[in-house]
C-alpha cells in the first residue's frame, strides 16, 4: 500500500492550487502594465483585452479551485488557460509596439510576464495532472 498516495485522498493539492494562483497574479500584474501606462490610448482593443482578462481570472481561479482536488479536465483546462496567455503576447503588446504606444523595454516586461504566467498555470496544472494519475492508480489497487 502507498502511504503518501493514501493521504493524497484526504488533502488538497496545495502545490498545483498555489501555482495556478501565482500564475493568476502576475497575469495582473501584466494586465496592469498593458493598459496604465500614459501613453496607451484607450480604443476597443484595450476593452476587449481587459474584458479577455477578466474572464480568464475567473476561469483562472476556476481551474486553480477545482486543481486543488486532483481534477484532471481542469488540469488540462489549465495548461489550456497558459496557451491562450502565451497567444496574448502576439496580439494587444505586439500592437502597442508596433503603434508606439509602449516601448521595448515595456514590451519585453509584458512579454516576460505573460510568459512566467503561462509557465506558473500550465506547471500547476501538469502538477495537478500526475498527481491525478498517482490517485487513480491507487484508488485502483484499492478497488474503488
Amino acid at each position: 500500500m502507498n502511504i503518501k498516495a493514501d493521504k493524497m485522498r484526504y488533502q488538497v493539492n496545495k502545490a498545483g492550487y498555489r501555482l495556478i494562483l501565482l500564475g493568476l497574479s502576475v497575469s495582473v500584474v501584466a494586465m496592469f502594465r498593458i493598459i496604465t501606462p500614459v501613453t496607451v490610448r484607450p480604443n476597443a482593443e484595450i476593452a476587449i483585452e481587459i474584458l479577455i482578462n477578466i474572464v480568464l481570472l475567473l476561469v483562472t481561479f476556476l481551474a486553480a479551485e477545482r486543481c486543488k482536488f486532483y481534477s484532471k479536465n481542469w488540469a488540462f483546462g489549465s495548461i489550456a488557460i497558459g496557451l491562450v496567455h502565451l497567444a496574448r503576447i502576439f496580439y494587444v503588446p505586439k500592437n502597442l509596439l508596433a503603434a508606439s504606444m509602449i516601448s521595448q523595454t515595456q514590451y519585453t516586461i509584458i512579454t516576460l510576464l505573460l510568459i512566467l504566467s503561462a509557465f506558473f498555470i500550465m506547471y500547476g496544472g501538469y502538477i495537478t495532472w500526475v498527481k491525478y494519475q498517482i490517485l487513480s492508480k491507487h484508488m485502483k489497487e484499492m478497488g474503488n
